[in-house]
């Protein structure tokens, strides 16, 4: 199994670790409720090594990488990023993307821990010759550094010379005399950066982060914190929300893909969203404390209609909160249907996403 190159400094922390798409992450350092408050209210430190890192640089790599990805890579200037999708020619997901354009003719793709592999020789599979793909998910390190404090923890890194930035941005900047990339991103719908760094400094790194913040309550944070703040939020995870069987369209993505350019599973997108599809994402909240496996079926009126993606307690709705798919014509916010947890049905609501909404 992989492990991140901050995984001794992890057991040295005493986290409590867990398998994670192939890689050693921390599930918890302490409490994972305590994890996600300082997230919602401080900041979280956040080690997403396990995140694929790929170079795409050359004169070609842009229409390479407009050609793959649903969005219009080519209008990206440079210090922007981009969420995108990558399909098959039938338009099923490959995968979702974070697109990074610092400079230049150099982009850097930053995978899902379970596709880095298949989207590096995906990559490559439709590469012309001037182009360099290089996989730097074992040379350079991520951490994401989330929540309502982070921009006054950035200003004490990057010094008096500190400018704020607008979302979806990213630019180099120089912590503890290191060449830092930096981008306003994250993945739990706070205020956040995303920092990338050459691995062999990243114990360094990540305990600058942590000493610059000491005095505004920012903690280290394992992927349990994470999975309730992007579940919060509605945003879909691969491998349990969307996957290879699943469209951009079924996910609620369609906003993501561009129809107006080419790339690959365009045609079969189009034809997708003019027909409507079969079954559609949904966010739902249980009537009490239970909590639905993945794969736990939904009913309504005693029908069978869909299935549970993800759930968890949130503690922000102070309820059970799950998503999944459900037959496209019931995919009603305010609907009530029954949710299968340990072979009981349980009473719960189709609801609008996102379940957390910042003030």
């Amino acid at each position: 199994m992989k492990q991140t190159v901050l995984y001794q400094k992890q057991l040295q922390a005493t986290a409590k670790m867990t398998e994670f798409q192939g890689w050693q992450v921390p599930l918890q350092y302490s409490n994972a409720q305590d994890e996600y408050y300082a997230v919602r209210t401080a900041a979280g430190l956040f080690d997403i090594s396990y995140l694929g890192r790929i170079e795409v640089s050359g004169p070609g790599a842009v229409d390479l990488l407009s050609s793959l990805v649903t969005r219009n890579i080519s209008k990206m200037a440079e210090g922007m990023v981009s969420y995108g999708l990558i399909c098959n020619e039938s338009g099923y997901l490959l995968d979702d993307v974070l697109t990074y354009h610092p400079a230049g003719n150099r982009y850097l793709v930053s995978t899902n821990a379970i596709n880095t592999e298949k989207i590096l020789l995906w990559l490559r599979k439709h590469a012309t010759k001037d182009i360099q793909i290089t996989d730097n998910t074992q040379t350079i390190a991520q951490f994401a550094l989330q929540g309502p404090q982070s921009p006054r923890i950035l200003e004490k890194l990057a010094g008096p010379n500190f400018k704020k930035f607008k979302r979806k941005n990213v630019r180099e900047m120089t912590i503890s005399d290191t060449t830092v990339l930096v981008s306003r991103t994250g993945y739990t719908g706070e205020h956040g950066y995303e920092f990338f760094m050459p691995a062999d400094r990243a114990e360094v790194i990540w305990d600058t982060i942590i000493n610059a913040g000491s005095d505004t309550g920012v903690l280290p944070c394992g992927i349990a914190a994470r999975d309730l703040l992007r579940l919060e939020m509605g945003y879909p995870l691969y491998g349990n929300d969307i996957d290879e069987t699943r469209t951009p369209i079924e996910a609620g993505l369609g906003s993501f893909v561009d129809l107006k350019k080419d790339f690959i599973g365009k045609e079969a997108l189009f034809k997708i969203s003019t027909e409507g599809v079969k079954q559609k994402l949904i966010g739902f909240e249980l009537t009490d404390k239970s909590a639905p496996k993945n794969g736990g079926i939904i009913f309504s009126e005693n029908r069978e209609i869909g299935v549970v993606t993800s759930s968890g307690q949130s503690p922000h709705v102070r309820k059970t909160i799950g998503l999944g798919y459900v037959v496209s014509r019931y995919a009603k916010p305010g609907l009530e249907i029954e949710v299968e947890v340990k072979d009981r049905e349980i009473a719960a609501k189709i609801v609008a996403l996102p379940f957390y909404k910042k003030k």
